[in-house]
C-alpha cells in the first residue's frame, strides 16, 4: 500500500513538472511572437529577394531598412553643411544594382549608345541626369506592362542616402574596407590603375553586401541636388530635390583615392555629360526629384 502511494506521488510530481515545462514553453513562444509583433510595429521589415533582369544582364541586391551615420565630420567647417554627419533612418527596404548600368542594358531600353568607351559590359556613360531618370522610367513602364514589377515599386536613381548606406555595407570607416586607401585597387578602377578609361563592370571585389564598382569606374548620378543637408535626424531623405545641380557619387576611373571616399559629394548642372559619369539602378518606393 505504501509502495502504491509512493508511485502515485511520484507520478503526480512528474505530471506537475511536465505541465510547468509546457506552460513555460508556451509563455516563451508567446513572448517571441510578441517581440516579433513589436519589431513590426517599430518598422522592422524583412529584406526583399534579389531581382534579376535577365535580358538586360542586371542584378539587383536587397538592402534591409535600417539606420546609419551619413557623411563625415572630418572635413573643413565650410564643408560640414554639405558633407557633415547626419543620422539617417530608412523605413522601407530597397534593391540596388550590383554594378552600374551597362551599355547593353542602356541600349536595349533606349535604342542608342552615347558612350565614349564602347563595349556591352562597360558602364554606360555620357548620359546626363535627365537621361538616366528617363531610362528608369522606361524600364518601370516595361516591367509593369509585363507584370514583373512588384506592387508599389518603381525603378529609379538612388537617393544619396541609399547610395551611401549600401556603399558602406554596415561599415563606419572612410571606405567600406577601412580608413587606409591603399587597398583601393582591389575594389575600384581609379586613376592609379584604370589606364584612363572605363572597364567591364563587376571585375573588382565587392563590399560586404555584394555591391561592386561602388568606387571608381564611373561616377553615379543620385536623385539629390547639391544642397546643404537639414540638421538633425533624417528619415528617407532626398536632399535638395528641386536643385538643378545634381549629385553624383563614388568617383571614377580618373579619380584619386581621396575623391573616391564614400562621403564625398560632387555635382554637375543640367545637361552635363562625361565619359566618367553613369549611374546605378534602384528598385524601391517612389521618391520625387525635379528634373534639371
Amino acid at each position: 500500500m505504501a509502495q502504491k502511494r509512493h508511485t502515485t506521488t511520484l507520478l503526480s510530481s512528474l505530471l506537475a513538472q511536465s505541465v510547468k515545462t509546457l506552460v513555460a514553453y508556451i509563455d516563451l513562444r508567446v513572448l517571441s511572437l510578441a517581440c516579433l509583433g513589436a519589431s513590426s510595429l517599430f518598422g522592422k521589415v524583412d529584406k526583399p529577394k534579389a531581382v534579376e533582369i535577365s535580358d538586360l544582364g542586371l542584378h539587383l541586391l536587397p538592402i534591409a531598412a535600417g539606420e546609419f551615420q551619413m557623411g563625415d565630420d572630418r572635413v573643413a567647417n565650410t564643408v560640414k553643411p554639405y558633407e557633415g554627419e547626419r543620422k539617417v533612418r530608412f523605413t522601407k527596404p530597397f534593391l540596388i544594382g550590383e554594378t552600374e548600368v551597362t551599355q547593353k542594358a542602356w541600349e536595349s531600353i533606349m535604342g542608342f549608345n552615347p558612350s565614349n568607351f564602347k563595349g556591352p559590359l562597360l558602364p554606360v556613360e555620357q548620359v546626363d541626369w535627365k537621361q538616366a531618370a528617363d531610362f528608369c522610367q522606361k524600364l518601370t513602364m516595361r516591367e509593369s506592362k509585363a507584370g514583373r514589377l512588384p506592387a508599389g515599386k518603381v525603378y529609379r536613381l538612388p537617393s544619396e542616402a541609399e547610395w551611401e548606406y549600401a556603399a558602406l555595407a554596415g561599415s563606419t570607416t572612410i571606405y567600406f574596407f577601412g580608413n587606409d586607401p591603399r587597398p583601393l585597387k582591389a575594389y575600384a578602377w581609379h586613376n592609379l590603375d584604370a589606364d584612363g578609361r572605363t572597364h567591364k563592370v563587376g571585375l573588382k571585389q565587392p563590399n560586404k553586401w555584394g555591391l561592386r564598382d561602388i568606387y571608381g569606374n564611373v561616377r553615379e548620378w543620385c536623385l539629390d541636388g547639391y544642397s546643404p543637408r537639414p540638421k538633425g535626424s533624417l528619415v528617407d531623405p532626398v536632399i535638395g530635390p528641386q536643385n538643378p545641380d545634381k549629385v553624383n557619387r563614388g568617383g571614377s576611373y580618373d579619380s584619386c583615392p581621396e575623391c573616391c571616399k564614400t562621403s564625398r559629394r560632387t555635382s554637375y548642372g543640367p545637361g552635363y555629360q562625361s565619359s566618367d559619369v553613369g549611374f546605378r539602378l534602384v528598385l524601391g518606393h517612389s521618391l520625387q526629384a525635379a528634373a534639371p
